[in-house]
């Protein structure tokens, strides 16, 4: 929801959720105040940069598939892996247009927010009465993405992502540089490893490194490489369904899987973050092709 002017470039809109459109000069994109979702992102005179699926539902309270879908206060199904809904309550709660600006080279400057006020109670019952939560999305030729959250008089303890998906020609022939030598949990198998070279891909993916070092994701069908460069974050999270789960996944088209990457910036299990009262912590990314 927003009660402020939006400027020149900036339109609301109410379907399939409200939201707002960005088109400018620099890029065009689209933000859902369900979960503050960034749905799409695309570059003046690029290919689209973040990938949405054409199954994703749209309902408030339900997390979309695809975008940059937020993780706060948990992972998954949480440490001890009985927390709902997955991966926590930032992206299905309503957040709060609260700031839009147009640079005029044409990017957007946009904060959302969203306090304790905004949240089911009985999703979050262990959370403190007085956090709060913002977003700021800077949409131009880059993309840059902060997720803020700031203690009240409560120490507040949580682990969070920015879960993107990027938009890949084909996965097969993709590939993550940047992790050579980082240390990985895979949750497929429950193994630790160490990168070896790049990450390639030949089957499902599911994988949390130890790293606080930028990825490139080079995409030898649409010979683009995108770079990631990460603040506040400790790990990153490489992940690809392939093709059984996409089939058993309702709101993935069956051979989605090719054409999508999950690269997320995160800090979760033994790296999640307390933030003490009265301080805040930011964890960004910004995107762009190089």
């Amino acid at each position: 929801m927003t009660d402020i002017e939006l400027p020149e470039g900036i339109t609301p809109i109410d379907a399939p959720l409200a939201g707002i459109k960005v088109d400018t000069g620099a890029a065009s994109g689209v933000i859902y105040f369900n979960g503050a979702h960034i749905a799409s992102w695309t570059p003046a005179g690029e290919r689209p940069v973040i990938w949405l699926s054409d199954k994703a539902r749209f309902e408030p309270g339900t997390a979309i598939r695809g975008g940059v879908p937020l993780l706060w206060p948990w992972f998954g199904a949480g440490a001890d892996g009985s927390r709902d809904p997955m991966h926590g309550v930032a992206r299905i709660s309503e957040w709060k247009l609260v700031q839009a600006k147009v640079s005029p080279a044409g990017t957007a400057t946009l904060v959302l927010c969203l306090d304790a006020g905004g949240v089911d109670e009985a999703l979050a019952a262990e959370l403190p009465t007085d956090f709060r939560l913002e977003l700021h999305i800077v949409m131009g030729q880059t993309l840059t993405v902060q997720l803020m959250a700031f203690a009240g008089d409560t120490a507040l303890e949580f682990e969070n992502g920015l879960h993107s998906y990027f938009a890949v020609g084909d996965i097969r022939k993709t590939r993550v540089e940047g992790l050579d030598g980082a240390a990985y949990s895979d949750r497929l198998t429950d193994c630790c490893q160490t990168q070896q070279d790049a990450v390639t891909f030949g089957g499902e993916t599911d994988r949390i490194y130890e790293s606080t070092e930028s990825l490139r994701i080079v995409d030898e069908e649409w010979d683009r490489t995108l770079l990631i460069e990460k603040v506040g974050s400790a790990q990153s999270v490489i992940w690809n369904p392939w093709v059984d789960k996409a089939r058993a996944t309702a709101d993935l088209g069956d051979d989605e899987w090719s054409h999508f990457i999950c690269a997320e910036a995160v800090n979760v299990r033994d790296q999640s973050i307390r933030v003490e009262p009265g301080s805040s912590y930011l964890t960004s990314q910004t995107i762009s092709i190089a």
